[in-house]
């Protein structure tokens, strides 16, 4: 997510930027008793690696700003016609068109001897993999007015940092120094003013590219593990669309699943006997339902799983053989929630695409119908909020869980925090050595 990765990107400029004695840390001359262990030549090469990822840090600063601020042409404006976000943008385009180009693949996945520039590759490496995040939920258009100050005051002082580290390595062989890094660092400083007005939303770090869920291979946990185990996949196989009959057998696994949870966690019993209820009206309402498309197999035995290994539990629980922990009782309560809220969607996917069909009856005598007594006809007719009312209701006002407010992560505040105060360290100045008493 964005968290970790500007997380790291944050953290690595910090450590940079309290690194002083450039020369030194990369093997060259320090005071007499530290000798020196590379050549010019080493320093050259090590300085323009440096200045490979740094062009990724570089890219992954315009890369935020674009997603902040979407303005796609800037040819023509100047810098009085220029905002601040559109400025910033500009001097970072400038910079990357003379920078020295992105790092190899072997360069951000070999470790580097030299300490610095180890941090320098986790700064590249954190920006390589925070592009994904724009294209994950990080763009303009799904994001709040607030959260596109955030991810611009984010971009801006990653900017600055640069700039700043920029002048500090000027004497390495060779360097190339970024191209108008004073305006880059005016442009940066003003676009971090302007993005600071406000009070940041760090609920922006829960956005981003996140991996899929994969299944929990392998032979079935004991106790209340394997019931997460079970859920766990059942939630995986959700993925893909179940047919009615897999849809049923759900239904019934999760009413079993709160019925039993209910006695494991008293603090929350009554929720679970309420969705306990829930998933047994939903019961009735499917009665009638049909569809044959879709594979809903495997949660259907991933289902089966839960709701036996849950009876057994509780039977144990109730015999003093086995306790509930509170944590794996909590991690039960989330993969619940999200499995109601995929049940809700697969339901009403199921009558938006017109993939499950409800039962009525038709005012005809079946007159083919075996036996002696004739029913009447019945046809399946397409989900609607007149034949399936009571369905749609339950799954729009019972089954889908109410939204949470997103709390941002814990060190959302302190990573910037650092880097806010990396930009204005100082180094200590030296003291003067006392000379021989008169």
């Amino acid at each position: 997510m964005y968290a970790e990765n500007g997380g790291h990107l944050r953290a690595e400029l910090s450590t940079l930027l309290r690194q002083h004695r450039v020369q030194q840390r990369l093997g060259g001359a320090g005071s007499h008793s530290i000798p020196e262990t590379t050549s010019v030549h080493e320093r050259r090469l090590l300085g323009e690696q440096i200045g490979r990822y740094r062009h990724s840090g570089l890219v992954w600063c315009v890369q935020a700003v674009r997603a902040a601020n979407p303005r796609m042409n800037l040819q023509g404006t100047s810098t009085r016609t220029r905002g601040p976000a559109e400025e910033l943008r500009y001097r970072l385009d400038v910079a990357i068109a003379h920078s020295s180009g992105l790092p190899g693949l072997d360069e951000l996945t070999s470790e580097q001897p030299f300490a610095m520039v180890e941090s320098w590759r986790q700064i590249a490496r954190a920006a390589t993999l925070g592009e994904h995040d724009f294209d994950a939920g990080l763009g303009y258009g799904r994001l709040s007015q607030v959260q596109c100050m955030t991810l611009l005051k984010d971009a801006s002082d990653v900017a600055r940092g640069l700039v700043g580290l920029d002048r500090r390595y000027s004497n390495i062989p060779g360097w190339q120094p970024l191209k108008d890094a004073g305006w880059l660092a005016r442009a940066a400083e003003t676009c971090a003013t302007f993005a600071g007005y406000d009070e940041p939303d760090y609920t922006i770090d829960l956005r981003g590219w996140q991996p899929r869920r994969t299944l929990v291979e392998g032979p079935g946990l004991p106790g209340l593990t394997g019931v997460l185990q079970a859920q766990h996949n059942l939630l995986v196989h959700l993925g893909e669309f179940p047919d009615a009959r897999s849809l049923r057998l759900v239904l019934d696994s999760q009413r079993i699943v709160s019925r039993d949870a209910a006695t494991l966690d008293p603090r929350a019993s009554a929720e679970w006997t309420d969705r306990a209820s829930t998933y047994l009206r939903l019961i009735h309402a499917t009665h009638d339902i049909g569809g044959m498309v879709g594979n809903g197999g495997p949660a259907a035995g991933q289902d089966t799983l839960a709701a036996s290994r849950i009876e057994q539990f509780s039977r144990a629980v109730l015999a003093g053989t086995a306790a509930a922990e509170s944590g794996a009782i909590r991690h039960l309560a989330q993969l619940g929630r999200e499995i109601d809220e995929r049940i809700a969607q697969v339901i009403q996917q199921g009558a938006r695409e017109r993939i499950y069909f409800a039962r009525v009856p038709f005012p005809r005598v079946d007159k083919d119908a075996a036996g002696l007594v004739k029913p009447t006809r019945q046809r399946y007719v397409p989900m609607t909020a007149d034949v399936c009312q009571e369905l749609l209701e339950l799954v729009r006002d019972q089954l889908r869980p109410e939204a949470e407010l997103p709390r941002a992560p814990k060190r959302a505040a302190a990573s910037r925090v650092e880097l806010a105060a990396a930009l204005v360290h100082r180094p200590e100045p030296r003291r003067a050595q006392a000379g021989p008493a008169m």
